[in-house]
């Protein structure tokens, strides 16, 4: 097999936590053309520290629009593949952790002051996979290995950046990270 074959393998079977992290930002954007007010997940709520748990950003909106976006596209890939029902139990999953994934990724944030939109190289670009896999793996719905872990890092961060930068170029983010 080679590397380009392992990358796009390595890309369909955590695909669910790239959708899950990726569709907020279009459910949002929809939401809001529609004047649908959001609801941060933190509720406006500081820890002890005077900081926002997550901030703004992170609404329960976007959480279950990811998770449900993620799953989607699980049940999607049953129906492509070979009708195997772990694909929707990896989508299920797979979602749930990068969305917990990314609330981790804003905590951090919050905690080393740094505001929302503003970047924290790579915990923003791999905090959703790392969480998800975290979920995944020990549930038997993945088989990765220390390559394969590494091969999704390097992909992850790549797919990230050029990501986000589309959607800053079709105005559906602020800023291009």
């Amino acid at each position: 097999m080679d590397i380009l074959e392992k990358v796009l393998i390595l890309i369909w079977l955590v695909l669910p936590a790239y959708v899950a992290n990726g569709a907020p930002v279009v459910g949002i954007k929809i939401l809001d053309k529609l004047g649908y007010r959001r609801h941060p997940i933190d509720r406006g709520k500081h820890l002890f520290d005077g900081k926002r748990i997550f901030g703004d950003n992170k609404t329960w909106e976007g959480f279950l629009i990811g998770i449900a976006s993620g799953t989607l596209a699980g049940v999607v890939q049953q129906f492509l593949g070979d009708f195997d029902y772990i694909y929707i139990a990896r989508g299920v999953v797979l979602s749930i952790g990068a969305m917990v994934g990314d609330l981790l990724g804003a905590f951090i944030k919050r905690r080393l002051g740094i505001k929302p939109g503003d970047p924290l190289p790579f915990i923003d670009q791999t905090s959703f996979l790392y969480v998800a896999l975290l979920v995944a793996l020990p549930l038997n719905l993945l088989n990765i290995s220390f390559i394969d872990f590494s091969i999704l890092t390097i992909v992850t961060v790549f797919l990230h950046v050029l990501t986000n930068f589309v959607a800053y170029k079709l105005k559906l983010k602020h800023v291009p990270w």
